[in-house]
């Protein structure tokens, strides 16, 4: 019964990142910036496996090594709010590891 539940809220959330994407595309950007809200809300309740797909679909949408992103593009700004959020969660993992080799 968890498991099912747990499977539901992932499909529920690749629907909705999927939807944000469709209207980004679409440029329906006042329906597009209130997804990107939601998505943004869930992001500290997201596995870390699901914010790597997360960031690997925004990926192929914005170019990471752009020196001068467009910070008006809300899949933009969701790449580099779920990059952050993965960052966040490997701090303490870095640092146990830095503590054990020393």
């Amino acid at each position: 019964m968890v498991l099912r539940q747990f499977q539901a809220n992932d499909a529920a959330h690749v629907a909705l990142r999927e939807d944000f994407i469709l209207l980004h595309e679409r440029g329906q950007i006042q329906s597009c910036q209130h997804l990107y809200e939601t998505l943004i809300r869930q992001l500290p309740d997201l596995s870390d496996r699901t914010l790597v797909e997360d960031l690997e679909r925004a990926a192929l949408l914005v170019d990471p090594r752009n020196p001068s992103p467009d910070l008006d593009n809300p899949v933009w700004k969701y790449y580099v709010s779920v990059k952050r959020e993965l960052q966040k969660r490997a701090e303490p993992r870095i640092k146990a590891l830095e503590h054990a080799e020393n």
